[in-house]
């Protein structure tokens, strides 16, 4: 089998993790590709690794080998994201090992890490089909200007430290609130976990396919988070009087909206494809989290 190993390598007890990944692998014959992400907190390879090092590609990126099997993320759920990107791209599943400090979307703990390793080079994991969802940004006068797609989250937020946002949501055909907020959040099931839930969103299954739209300290005696079907398309446009906003996809790529312009957020075409080695196991880990038993 072939892996792309993505490894948040700033992370304590990251390298030897890594090490141990390719130690494994490599003794059953298992080819590995590593992957860095860049940015602050970012840490370089380590010296004596017996692995190609690879730049992360452009979202997921034509460079990903084509015989890839298996995507796994050692870091934290930021670096999941970023092994989401290729593994989307590659139509190949992505598993993660928690070296980061929540780890929702991790699977694997590291000390389960070579038995974990066996049963997965064994094909001994079921694959769950994770939804994604997709956004277009449109200037006031309807031409498009970008666009994305998140597993987690699409994140409408207020540019000005110093002031809020308004912000027009829209569901389906129905204008649905007004409001002034630090942002507005569109998660998926998987992202009930992340920026939702900080802002007081339920946990969500992950595998349900669902849309959360839950507002960031909203000026307003509506502040409840709203889950609606996967097949609605969900439109937040910026108030005309608001000097503008940022969008982000998972935490990244964020782009400046202005007054008057609208992010359509709807069900992504593409599904993320998650590995999974034991079936119950999100609730579990939401237990140990938050130390509910």
């Amino acid at each position: 089998m072939r892996f792309e190993i993505v490894a948040h390598l700033a992370r304590t007890g990251a390298e030897d993790v890594l090490r141990r990944a390719l130690t494994t692998l490599a003794h059953d014959g298992h080819r590995c590709t590593l992957r860095i992400p860049d940015g602050v907190g970012s840490a370089p390879a380590p010296e004596g690794l017996d692995v190609d090092v690879l730049p992360m590609p452009v979202d997921g990126g034509p460079d990903v080998a084509p015989d890839t099997d298996l995507v796994i993320s050692l870091g934290g759920d930021g670096t999941f994201l970023r092994a989401a990107r290729i593994a989307r791209a590659a139509d190949v599943p992505v598993i993660g090992v928690n070296v980061g400090r929540l780890g929702f979307l991790a699977e694997i703990d590291p000390q389960d890490l070579e038995a974990s390793l066996t049963a997965l080079t064994a094909g001994s994991f079921v694959v769950e089909e994770r939804s994604t969802l997709e956004v277009e940004l449109r200037g006031s006068d309807g031409a498009v200007k970008g666009g994305g797609w998140a597993l987690n989250d699409v994140a409408v937020e207020k540019e000005a430290r110093q002031r809020l946002v308004r912000l027009e949501i829209a569901i389906g055909t129905t204008p649905f609130a007004s409001m002034a907020a630090d942002a507005v959040i569109v998660a998926t099931s998987t992202g009930s976990t992340a920026y939702a839930l900080s802002a007081g969103g339920p946990i969500v299954n992950p595998t349900l396919d669902a849309i959360l739209i839950a507002p960031v300290a909203p000026h307003s005696l509506f502040d409840r988070t709203v889950v609606t079907d996967l097949s609605d398309t969900v439109t937040i446009t910026v108030g005309d009087d608001q000097d503008g906003a940022l969008v982000t996809t998972d935490g990244m790529a964020p782009a400046l909206l202005g007054p008057g312009d609208v992010a359509i957020v709807r069900g992504g075409a593409k599904a993320v494809r998650v590995a999974r080695l034991g079936e119950g196991e999100f609730f579990a880990r939401v237990r140990r989290t938050f130390r509910l038993g």
